[in-house]
């Protein structure tokens, strides 16, 4: 084999290797899924739940890789309608009465402030993901309010990189988990039961 072709197929070995250690960029679909409530305390009370995406990145993060400023993950749909639908259907199975035409109904606005899944620069044994959900509620029935705020935070380590389908269901548990949070605050669920 001569020089010349010994580098091309040299040239041609890196370059596959370096597309192979090479994230794509991925858009997530949001599609949450909750799991079953053991109990149903929603008491039959009225509820109105609105969900809205007030995120100031809209870029959950990076895959990683030696292109990590281009191998972003972003969602592929609107974050507001679908998980408008799943927390309304979450709720009906914990027995409130959603989409009430009850005058008494609680108006239940949950606003997504951040929502982020990265691989941080620096490189450790292992693969890390760190993950952040943030949403703040804004609860209203005629004159009354609440307001409150929760917070999901974590990192996940991997041997390897997660698959697309992988990244796809570790996101929307993410958002199940932060909405699952907010039914651990009494101070909500006792204003919800109100009628």
């Amino acid at each position: 084999m001569s020089y010349t072709n010994l580098m091309k197929g040299f040239i041609v070995s890196v370059a596959l290797l370096i597309t192979a250690c090479a994230q794509s960029p991925q858009a997530i679909q949001i599609a949450p899924e909750f799991t079953t409530p053991a109990l149903t305390t929603g008491n039959d009370s009225p509820v109105n739940v609105r969900v809205s995406d007030q995120r100031a990145n809209k870029v959950l993060g990076s895959r990683g890789g030696p292109y990590r400023e281009t191998s972003v993950i972003t969602l592929a749909n609107d974050l507001s309608l679908p998980v408008e639908k799943a927390l309304s259907s979450y709720m009906a199975s914990m027995g409130y009465n959603v989409d009430s035409l009850n005058p008494n109904t609680t108006d239940l606005h949950v606003i997504f402030t951040s929502l982020v899944y990265d691989h941080p620069k620096e490189d450790g044994v292992g693969y890390d993901m760190d993950m952040l959900a943030t949403v703040e509620v804004q609860a209203s029935r005629g004159i009354e309010h609440y307001e409150g705020r929760y917070r999901v935070k974590r990192n996940q380590k991997f041997f390897n990189a997660p698959s697309n389908s992988h990244n796809t269901k570790l996101v929307n548990d993410l958002v199940a988990e932060v909405l699952v949070s907010m039914f651990s605050d009494p101070k909500l669920v006792a204003f919800l039961h109100k009628k």
